[in-house]
């Protein structure tokens, strides 16, 4: 019966206890084997196995059991056990061949990250991390393990205290794992295994390129690090609810730019982008608003639309300034005062004005000031102009356009009686107003030049003044000219070219004895000027 105790099976059992506050810490320890046909009770003696360059007889420690379980405290270390049964005389059978065990140290409880915790942090690329668990009793030293979900980070230590400081990537998932140890080589029965997640930083949210122009094809973003993928939302302005409508959304996107699909209408478009990323917070929405041309945007109609507008105004309010500059020749008939007069002088004309086009109609409107003079023997001579005109503007093919300007004016004109080169001269002035019509035709030649022609008519029909206080005899007075024309921006505009100018007007000749006017003559003044041109026009 006793020999049977060789075959007997060993099953030991260790329960994690609380470790005692008495000194050395000892860890509660079950053993149970199969029961013995015929045993009473059972002899146990367990002996520490001595440390390597220990001296003296090792700890033996007794112990009898009438059940086939045993349980104790032991301190963590290697030990031999001998096992023998007694029958019901109390008589012993033979011991067991001794058998060599482990009490290991207890099992780390570990405490911080968290098991299946998330840590947040507000770094980019590494976050420094404590790791802390709870000590062991009996442990001289623990190996701690950190492993990266993605293989990249490994870290294996072997430490003094129960924690452990370093530096981690973020936005990563990570495996960390302590055991303890002392002295002796005796561990923890098993590894404590904890998992956790470090998010990096938000993203930065892309910056959204807005269209250059109304012929969208494409929207464009920027990059930020770290992104995976995009939450894209396309919002149209509904003209008759006055309220955004959803488009079209995009989920997982990947591009950093998106086709704008042909098939849209035209409108007033917002776009809305978010990036995303995997543990890392998503960035705030980015969104710009811009408008679509309806209909065509293809690259065809898009360069000619560009080629027009170095001809096209913008839309609103714009003003002009211009000056004229030449060599002016004077022509004057006065039968009322028996004068004949013929001059040239060098003059110009100074010219402002302000308009406005409507946005969505070809109408608009028109006023110019014009400040004229000529220099004369010394003396300054001016005269000046005003008009109102309304403007409209049709469209010609896919390059050109007229503009038709009609209204009215104000125009002043000088009148020199006698030889002013003798010095025996009298200077009048004559003024009437009467209707304007125009025509401008403007022709683009790239998206930057283009040509301007245009031409001009003013029938003074109604007195304002004139010197001997007779009405005016209607009269025709024109304009034309051709310039050259730049898109500096799309605010300014600046010509160049050449004008021909000929003001006329006159009115009615009173006849007596003393002159040579007679019944329906006119005195009369012409001023014709071959102009060098330079024009500019503001928008605002």
């Amino acid at each position: 019966m006793l020999k049977n105790l060789a075959t007997l099976l060993l099953s030991m059992l260790l329960i994690c206890g609380v470790a005692a506050k008495a000194e050395p810490y000892r860890r509660l320890v079950n053993f149970e084997w199969e029961q013995i046909e015929g045993a009473k009770s059972y002899d146990i003696d367990l002996t520490q196995v001595k440390k390597e360059g220990e001296t003296g007889k090792p700890k033996t420690f007794s112990f009898r059991t009438k059940e086939s379980i045993w349980n104790g405290r032991l301190t963590p270390g290697k030990y031999m056990m001998k096992l023998r049964a007694r029958d019901y005389r109390g008589v012993p059978g033979d011991w067991s061949e001794p058998s060599e065990f482990n009490v290991g140290l207890d099992n780390v409880n570990m405490k911080s990250p968290a098991p299946k915790s998330t840590v947040p942090s507000n770094e980019e690329e590494k976050t420094n991390l404590e790791f802390r668990w709870d000590p062991v009793g009996g442990a001289d030293q623990y190996a701690f393990e950190l492993t990266s979900d993605d293989g990249k980070t490994k870290i294996s230590e072997i430490v003094k205290e129960p924690k452990f400081k370093t530096s981690v990537p973020v936005a990563n998932s990570y495996t960390w794992k302590v055991t303890a140890q002392n002295s002796e080589g005796i561990s923890s029965d098993a590894t404590s295994v904890s998992q956790f997640t470090v998010t990096g930083k938000p993203l930065a949210p892309p910056a959204i390129v807005k269209p250059e122009s109304m012929f969208v094809r494409e929207i464009k973003w920027s990059r930020p690090d770290y992104i995976k993928e995009y939450e894209v939302i396309v919002v149209r302005a509904n003209p008759a609810t006055k309220k955004w409508e959803k488009v079209r959304t995009y989920e997982n996107y990947t591009a950093d730019s998106l086709p704008f699909d042909s098939s849209w209408e035209g409108g007033k478009y917002q776009i809305l982008i978010r990036a995303k990323s995997d543990l890392r917070p998503a960035s705030q929405q980015s969104k710009i608003m811009f408008d679509v041309r309806d209909g065509d945007r293809s690259a065809a109609a898009e360069y000619t639309a560009l080629v027009r507008r170095s001809i096209e105004k913008t839309n609103g309010w714009y003003a002009i300034a211009s000056y004229l500059v030449t060599d002016m020749k004077y022509s004057g008939t006065n039968p009322e005062k028996n004068s004949q007069v013929a001059y040239d002088a060098f003059g110009g004309t100074g010219r402002v004005g302000l308009g406005w086009n409507g946005r969505k109609s070809p109408w608009g409107f028109l006023t110019i000031a014009d400040l004229s003079g000529f220099t004369i023997n010394g003396e300054i001579r001016t005269f000046a102009s005003l008009e109102a005109n309304a403007v409209y503007k049709q469209p010609v093919g896919d390059r050109a356009e007229l503009r038709y300007q009609m209204g009215l004016f104000y125009k002043e004109l000088p009148e020199t009686i006698g030889d002013p080169f003798t010095g025996v001269s009298q200077n009048e002035m004559v003024s009437a107003i009467g209707p304007h019509g125009g025509v401008e035709y403007w022709y683009s030649l790239t998206p930057k030049w283009g040509v301007q022609l245009n031409a001009h008519v003013y029938a003074s029909v109604a007195k304002v003044s004139t010197p001997n206080g007779q009405d005016i005899s209607p009269s025709i007075s024109t304009q034309f000219g051709i310039l050259g024309s730049y898109r500096f921006s799309d605010k300014f505009t600046g010509l160049m070219g050449y004008a021909r100018r000929e003001d006329r007007m006159s009115y009615k000749a009173v006849p007596s004895t003393t002159n040579f006017a007679l019944d329906g003559d006119v005195n009369e003044s012409v001023i014709v000027g071959n102009y060098i041109n330079f024009f500019a026009e503001w928008s605002f």
